[in-house]
């Protein structure tokens, strides 16, 4: 959820619940409007309404300051309840939610460490909600998506950094390794502060 990212957490407290004209949008641009095979799935339903809450929280609760922001869980269980095509679910939203959270955490990740060409200075990314902690800009691949292609995508939509900039080589340092089953690919594009500086973004 890169936009997120420029959110002030002194924002005033938020309460209102999301009207149904906006959820009804949510499902329709979301859920309903997708291939066949995106729907196959819980795993990837849920994946599509995971999507729906990023652009909620990013956008419509930036815009208007009485909504409230709302975990996934949350969001999962408004969605369900609004949208005519997940509803006949909603007696198993709970296991739905928790096959969907165990699936999470095994599918494959991929990012960037970002150097500057001294190699002493790397760019880190960090979450506007309480208890966020700071990490390298990654993001869970898509089905069928190379490490490589994900990695550039991550640091795109983080950054905004000029794609011909992140298609440099990126195949020089790969490690790989497991927490809570997430399985990392961080690849190195050299020379990325050479082309784009930083010292203004709420980034650096």
């Amino acid at each position: 959820m890169p936009n997120g990212l420029h959110r002030s957490s002194s924002n005033p407290m938020k309460v209102g619940l999301p009207p149904q004209e906006l959820l009804d949008d949510l499902c329709s641009r979301f859920v309903l409007n997708v291939p066949s095979e995106d729907l196959e799935s819980f795993e990837r339903i849920l994946f599509l309404v995971e999507q729906a809450h990023w652009f909620y929280e990013d956008n419509s609760v930036e815009q208007n300051p009485s909504l409230k922001s709302l975990s996934l869980r949350e969001f999962t269980s408004l969605m369900f309840h609004s949208c005519a095509a997940l509803r006949p679910y909603i007696a198993h939203i709970d296991d739905i939610y928790k096959d969907f959270t165990s699936y999470k955490v095994r599918v494959p990740v991929s990012g960037a460490i970002i150097l500057d060409e001294s190699y002493e200075r790397c760019l880190l990314v960090k979450g506007w909600k309480a208890g966020a902690s700071w990490s390298f800009p990654r993001g869970k691949k898509a089905k069928d998506e190379e490490d490589h292609t994900c990695a550039i995508r991550e640091v795109l939509l983080y950054f905004l950094i000029p794609s011909s900039v992140v298609s440099l080589p990126l195949y020089v340092l790969c490690f790989c390794g497991f927490s809570s089953f997430e399985i990392y690919g961080l690849f190195i594009p050299f020379d990325i502060f050479q082309f784009h500086r930083f010292n203004n973004s709420p980034y650096a």
